[in-house]
């Protein structure tokens, strides 16, 4: 076999198209070949890494609003965005600090979530646990830092959020630290 009838079979191994005409070669490059297979799988290998990512976020959301500690866990294990938001602006930390989830709310604190996230409200984790009564979690987003004046869309603060929720343990807690 001459060279030009090995070149050839080799070029159409791969799916390349060989034109003759007028003494012209041409070679066509389609575009689902042996060639682009890697980069393909490349491409395709980063669409379901990037939907894996958006499952586990979505499922941090859920596992951290529901109050399933071993998920949460699990799920920050996995590398999950722990400021995840949804499209209320609803992160996992605002989530259990509204549902009271303690052991939760330090996990995520912990791995890195931020003590004052707002939601699209312009609320905060420590508004929530404020006006819900959640004195532990008060204490513990103070502890990271969260800002005792932030102030919602209404100019409401954590204090007042407590104290319209008659929240007694939670305004003695706020008003010490404030001092």
């Amino acid at each position: 076999m001459n060279s030009f009838l090995r070149t050839s079979n080799f070029l159409l191994a791969f799916g390349l198209v060989l034109s003759f005409s007028n003494d012209i070669y041409a070679i066509e490059f389609p575009k689902n070949n042996l060639l682009n297979e890697p980069k393909n799988q490349v491409q395709e290998t980063r669409q379901v890494k990037q939907e894996e990512k958006q499952n586990r976020n979505a499922q941090l959301l859920i596992a951290s609003q529901k109050g399933n500690l071993k998920e949460v866990r699990s799920l920050i294990s996995q590398a999950t965005d722990v400021n995840v938001r949804d499209e209320y602006g609803w992160t996992p930390l605002l989530w259990a600090a509204m549902n009271g989830h303690t052991e939760i709310v330090r996990v995520l604190l912990v791995s890195g979530a931020n003590p004052n996230t707002r939601n699209k409200y312009g609320w905060t984790p420590l508004m929530w646990a404020s006006g819900q009564g959640h004195g532990e979690i008060v204490r513990s987003l103070i502890a990271a830092g969260a800002r005792l004046n932030a102030q919602d869309r209404n100019g409401w603060t954590a204090l007042m959020w407590a104290w319209d929720g008659k929240q007694e343990e939670a305004v003695a807690i706020l008003q010490s630290v404030a001092k």
